[in-house]
C-alpha cells in the first residue's frame, strides 16, 4: 500500500502552510497572533517551508508517484481556511473573561516615573492599572490622562476603556479595563481615545478596576499593533 500523504500532497500542504506564514510575517496580520519579536522567525518559517515544498514538487516530476487520497487533500482544508480567512484580534469576548486577572504590572512600563500634572498623559492601559494599584495611586492624583483601547462593557450597563497584552502569542493574552465614568457608551469593540482623571481610591487593590472620569471620548481605529 502506498503512503495516503504521497509527495504531491506533502508538497501542496508545504507551500499552503509556507505561504500563510509568509503572508503574516510580511504584513501587520501577525500582530494579531502573536507578538513583535516572532514576525521574522515566522518569515523565516514560511521561506523555509516554500523551500522544502519546492524540493518535493521536484523529486516528484522526477519519480512516479501515486495519486493523492481524498484523506491526503482534506489535511488541506483547514490551511486553506488559515489562509483565506483572516481572523481579527482578540476583543471584548476575552476582555469580558479575563479582566485584570493578571497583575498589570508585568505587562507595563515603569509607574515610578512621575506624569506631566500640566499637560496630557497618554499612557497604556495596562500602566493606569499598575499605578492606581501602587502606593494608593499617588502617580495618578491630579493629572489628566489619555488612554487608547477598545470597549467593553458589563451587566449592569458600565463600560470600559479595554486593551489586551501578550506575553508570546495571543493564547496567553491577558485583559485590562478602566470603568469609564461620565460619558456614554459607544458600541462594543468600537476604538476609542479617553481623556480624563483617575478618579482617586478606585483600582487601589490587585485585581481592582480603577474609574476615570472622562472629560472627552474620541473615536479611533484599532491599532494596527492591537496588543499592549
Amino acid at each position: 500500500m502506498g503512503d495516503p500523504v504521497n509527495r504531491t500532497a506533502r508538497a501542496v500542504i508545504l507551500t499552503a502552510i509556507g505561504g500563510v506564514s509568509l503572508r503574516m510575517g510580511a504584513t501587520d496580520e501577525y500582530a494579531n497572533f502573536v507578538n513583535a519579536w516572532m514576525r521574522w522567525p515566522l518569515v523565516v518559517s514560511g521561506a523555509l517551508l516554500l523551500g522544502l515544498a519546492i524540493a518535493a514538487a521536484v523529486t516528484t516530476v522526477s519519480d512516479h508517484d501515486h495519486p493523492a487520497g481524498p484523506v491526503a487533500w482534506l489535511l488541506l482544508l483547514p490551511v486553506v481556511i488559515a489562509f483565506v480567512v483572516q481572523p481579527p484580534a482578540l476583543g471584548a469576548y476575552v476582555a469580558d473573561r479575563r479582566a485584570n486577572d493578571a497583575d498589570a504590572r508585568r505587562y507595563s512600563e515603569p509607574i515610578r516615573v512621575e506624569l506631566d500634572e500640566t499637560g496630557e498623559n497618554a499612557i497604556p492601559v495596562a500602566n493606569f492599572l499598575a499605578r492606581a494599584a501602587t502606593d494608593d495611586g499617588a502617580t495618578l492624583a491630579g493629572v489628566t490622562v489619555r488612554l487608547t483601547g477598545f470597549v467593553s462593557t458589563d451587566k449592569d450597563g458600565g463600560w470600559y476603556v479595554t486593551r489586551l497584552a501578550i506575553s508570546c502569542c495571543a493564547a496567553d493574552a491577558a485583559a485590562f479595563r478602566v470603568r469609564v465614568q461620565g460619558a456614554d457608551a459607544p458600541p462594543v469593540e468600537q476604538g476609542v481615545d479617553v481623556v480624563g482623571t483617575w478618579v482617586e481610591g478606585t483600582g487601589t487593590d490587585a485585581g481592582g478596576t480603577p474609574v476615570i472620569a472622562a472629560d472627552e471620548v474620541t473615536y479611533v481605529d484599532q491599532p494596527k499593533r492591537p496588543y499592549e
